[in-house]
Parts: structure tokens; C-alpha cells; sequence
């Protein structure tokens, strides 16, 4: 039941992979993402018309926890996860029982869309998976909203699509840390046409991590195991608020919001300082600064991350609590285990209105929420008690175990 109205700032669909084939032009059906199933019930994913060798299903990509102790390898996403993955109404009734009045969504399989070089295809990717979410959004657009997926591969026609997908509702449009395979990065002046159209739109940028082993961020010759994979996350938060916060971007862009997602934050207070402490080391040939770059992020940027991040209380406290959002990254495996409403109303070293800011009014604030509005439509309480806040996860809902269905 929904007490307080919590914004999920960070969740997730996962496409249906009918929709590449109904929505694109004829000329890429071969290359679109698929799904087999083989008689041995084995998955196996095709991209640009080749098999991927994946080690874990769709399934368990889409279940909570499930690469931790207990959970499976091969989870299958037509009958062991939840449908509220890729159906709206069961969506809203998750969210119900979840306890969250507003969900953000982002994609999966188009999170990696900048790894996609072929522009022609990446347009049609982006304009399909934008028109499909669009209409999953609209069955209730007040508690689902969206995020558009951007073409980096052509800034042009980047903004263009920026401008389609706020003309149809969303709340933000979404680009990697690294924008493609040239490296542009988010600082270069080619996307200053998207910058202006945000900015005077009102409408947020999110700066959202994708697969490490993407060939943009061309990192992936160091990730050499599953950990050190994990530990690109962080990298790519750290080189996107670089750039951003190095080039004066911000001061040209003063009406343009930021933000920084899933890339956790507790590196957050020695990465500023330390660029910091490097403008006054290299004053003379590096630019002036004309507020500290902590206050810089502060005035247009914000960060959401794994809400389990160990020194969560510390980045508030740095950062303020009202540049924090609430993020669950549901339903993917990766995300806040085993609760992240739970790891936020009972984090011992934040106090009430901290939570507060976190669950609701930082994340109101900056997709530009109503509150109250949220609060009315959803049945919630801006001032329930957060004792009151349930669980996200109730029943168990965890990683899967042999032989459950958790289908609804």
C-alpha cells in the first residue's frame, strides 16, 4: 500500500522483443535483438544478427538479487519474473504493493544503444523503443513516467529526437556518460543544440551508466572478471561529472538540470575535492573557478544510486540531501539488496526530513512533480510517518528459487 508518495527515480522496463520487429523497418529485421529458446530450454540472445554469449538469462537480468547466494543463472523471463516488467496495469498494481507512488522508467536492452554503430539503426532503435514507452506510460502518465533514449551516434538528429520525445511526455531523455565510438564527451560544444532545447524545455538530462564493456567507454580490456565488470559503474559517474564540471558547461547552460545515475556515490566527496585541490594546482592552465565545484554540482546537478552504498549518510552530508535521489533500479539484478525503501527508512545515520528529501522532494524537484498531486493520485500522504513506509519488496520477493513462478 502506498503511504508516502516515494518517487522511483531510477527503475527499469524490460522490452519485449517483439516490439524490435514491429516497430522498426523491415530492412533491420535480421538484426534486431531476438530471443530462442531451444528444446533444452536454453536461452540464447541474437544482436545485429549474431548469437551473444550471455552467462546469465533475461530473466535473471530482471530478477532482484538474483546473481547473489541463492538465486539462478537461468531465470526464464516468460514465466519466473514478474509482468510488471513489461506490462503497464501490473506495473501500477506493483507499484501499489511496492509502496511507490511514481516510477521513472528507463530501459534494459536499450541501455546499450550506444554500442550500436551503425547510425541508421540506432535511430530506428531509439524512435521505436520511444514510441513503445511512450504508450506504456500513457495508461496512467501522472505515476508511470519516462525517460527518451537518445542516438548519440548523430547529435543532429540527437536533439531532434530529444524534441519528439518531449513532445510526447517524457520527463527526461537519457545519454551515456561516453556519447560514442569517437569518445565524444558530454562537454563537447555538438551538443549544445540538445543543451538549449532542454534547457528551455524545463526538462532534465540523465546521464545514466550502461554496460562497462560498452566499446564507447573502451574500458573493457581492465574489466577481466564479473567484479572489476561491477566496478565500471562507478568509473563512468566519475568521468561524466569530470567533464561536465571541468569544461564550464554549466555556467553556459545555467537553466540545464543534470543528473548522474546509477553510478553509486560514495566517491563523490574525494572526486570533487580532489578536482578541487587540481584547479588550484594548475591554476595557470586551467580555467577560473567562480565557486567551489561542490556548489557548482549543487546549483543544477543531482546523483542516484544503489541506496546500499555504505557511505550514503557521508555523500548527504556532502552533497546535501536535496541532490540525492531514490533509486531502486528494479527490476534488475544489480540493484539495492534486499530493499531499497528499507535501506533509506531505516539508514541509522540520516534523519527524517533527510528521507524525506531522498524518497520525495528531491526527486519531485527535479522531473518538475507535483507533490500533492502525486500524493492524490496515488492515495499517499505527504506527511505520513515513515515508520508507516512499506517494504519494496513484500513476500519475499527476491531472487528466484527453483521451481517458483512469480509471474502475475
Amino acid at each position: 500500500m502506498v503511504t508516502l508518495p516515494i518517487i522511483d527515480a531510477d527503475a527499469h522496463v524490460v522490452e519485449p522483443f517483439s516490439l524490435w520487429r514491429e516497430r522498426m523497418p523491415a530492412r533491420f529485421h535480421d538484426r534486431v535483438w531476438r530471443r530462442e529458446v531451444g528444446a533444452d530450454g536454453r536461452e540464447t540472445l541474437y544482436h545485429d544478427g549474431r548469437p551473444l554469449s550471455v552467462e546469465w538469462t533475461t530473466g535473471t537480468l530482471s530478477t532482484p538479487g538474483a546473481v547473489q547466494e541463492g538465486g539462478r543463472l537461468d531465470i526464464d523471463i516468460d514465466t519466473e519474473v514478474d509482468e510488471g516488467v513489461r506490462d503497464p496495469h501490473r506495473r501500477l498494481a506493483l507499484m501499489d504493493e511496492q509502496g511507490i507512488a511514481a516510477s521513472v522508467l528507463f530501459p534494459s536492452m536499450m541501455l546499450g544503444l550506444a554500442d550500436v554503430h551503425d547510425v541508421e539503426l540506432q535511430v530506428a532503435y531509439a524512435r521505436a523503443y520511444n514510441s513503445w514507452i511512450a504508450e506504456f506510460c500513457s495508461v496512467d502518465p501522472v505515476r508511470l513516467l519516462w525517460g527518451g533514449v537518445l542516438p548519440t551516434a548523430d547529435l543532429a538528429v540527437a536533439a531532434e529526437v530529444a524534441a519528439e520525445c518531449i513532445g510526447r511526455g517524457a520527463r527526461t531523455v537519457m545519454v551515456p556518460p561516453i556519447l560514442d565510438a569517437a569518445k565524444t564527451s558530454l562537454a563537447d560544444r555538438a551538443l549544445d543544440p540538445l543543451y538549449a532545447l532542454l534547457q528551455e524545455a524545463g526538462v532534465p538530462l540523465v546521464v545514466h551508466a550502461v554496460n562497462p564493456a560498452n566499446s564507447c567507454l573502451d574500458i573493457a580490456g581492465h574489466l577481466r572478471g564479473r567484479i572489476q565488470w561491477q566496478m565500471g559503474y562507478s568509473f563512468q559517474a566519475q568521468l561524466a561529472t569530470l567533464h561536465v564540471l571541468e569544461s564550464g558547461l554549466l555556467d553556459r547552460f545555467p537553466g540545464l538540470r543534470i543528473g548522474f545515475f546509477e553510478g553509486d556515490l560514495g566517491w563523490v566527496p574525494h572526486w570533487f575535492e580532489r578536482l578541487q585541490a587540481t584547479f588550484a594546482k594548475m591554476a595557470l592552465v586551467s580555467r577560473r573557478l567562480a565557486e567551489p565545484v561542490r556548489e557548482t554540482f549543487r546549483r543544477q546537478c543531482v546523483i542516484s544510486a544503489d541506496m546500499n552504498d555504505p557511505l550514503l549518510a557521508e555523500t548527504v552530508r556532502y552533497l546535501g540531501a536535496d541532490r540525492v535521489l531514490f533509486a531502486s533500479d528494479w527490476p534488475h539484478h544489480d540493484g539495492t539488496w534486499p530493499d531499497p525503501i528499507v535501506a533509506v527508512r531505516d539508514h541509522p545515520a540520516l534523519t527524517d526530513a533527510q528521507r524525506r528529501e531522498i524518497l520525495v522532494h528531491a526527486p519531485a524537484a527535479f522531473f518538475g512533480l507535483d507533490v500533492a498531486d502525486l500524493a492524490r493520485r496515488s492515495g499517499a500522504a505527504v506527511d505520513a510517518p515513515m515508520a508507516g513506509v512499506p517494504p519494496l519488496l513484500p513476500h519475499g520477493r527476491g531472487p528466484a528459487i527453483a521451481g517458483a513462478s512469480v509471474r502475475r
